[in-house]
């Protein structure tokens, strides 16, 4: 009874601490096949806080763009930082809500994107890697792209500035209507630190 007690009380201490990770110190008790994703984890840090979230959208290609949604989002690295987590802190009324969660495939040596919608319903697979400071992801090998009329699908590309230590930072997303050959910007999403 008393090993039952202590645990519901340090399981109580956690969560009045508000305590979502263990400590980094655990990091060198790893398990070896958790090392390598959980370090290409670590290069998404920068994005972990409470941000504004401003989301444009262009119909020309990028030449005119108009706002159409702005939320608080959180992004929080979960599961002894294995996983980024995008959620609404706020949501919005009037548009569509996102969640997205991100991991690092260490078999396939991607970053692999899981985004959900409470529109379409569609659970949005993207995969990619870094270029420089920027994740870039898209959707062309999962196949989770969506009709535009024509017999076209839309695919998407993500551009996602992880550069550290910015107040102010940018996600392009750009769509393709003929298998990732040609892009074009559809959505511009900023992000203001909180």
């Amino acid at each position: 009874m008393k090993k039952i007690t202590t645990a519901v009380g340090l399981f109580v201490a956690v969560i009045v601490a508000g305590y979502t990770n263990p400590p980094d110190v655990i990091a060198q008790d790893r398990p070896a096949q958790s090392v390598k994703p959980h370090a290409m984890m670590q290069k998404l840090a920068p994005l972990t806080g409470q941000w504004r979230m401003a989301t444009e959208i262009t119909e020309d290609g990028g030449k005119n763009w108009q706002q159409v949604a702005e939320e608080l989002i959180n992004f929080e690295i979960r599961h002894k930082g294995m996983l980024l987590a995008e959620t609404p802190i706020s949501r919005s009324e009037t548009g569509f809500n996102m969640e997205n969660y991100i991991t690092y495939d260490q078999y396939r040596e991607v970053y692999r994107s899981v985004a959900i919608d409470d529109s379409w319903g569609i659970m949005d697979i993207y995969e990619g890697n870094f270029i420089g400071d920027t994740l870039v992801l898209t959707n062309l090998k999962s196949g989770t792209s969506f009709p535009v009329g024509d017999g076209k699908w839309r695919s998407f590309r993500l551009n996602i500035n992880v550069e550290a230590n910015l107040a102010e930072r940018r996600m392009l997303i750009e769509g393709s209507d003929d298998g990732g050959a040609t892009w074009a910007p559809a959505f511009r999403v900023t992000y203001y630190k909180q």
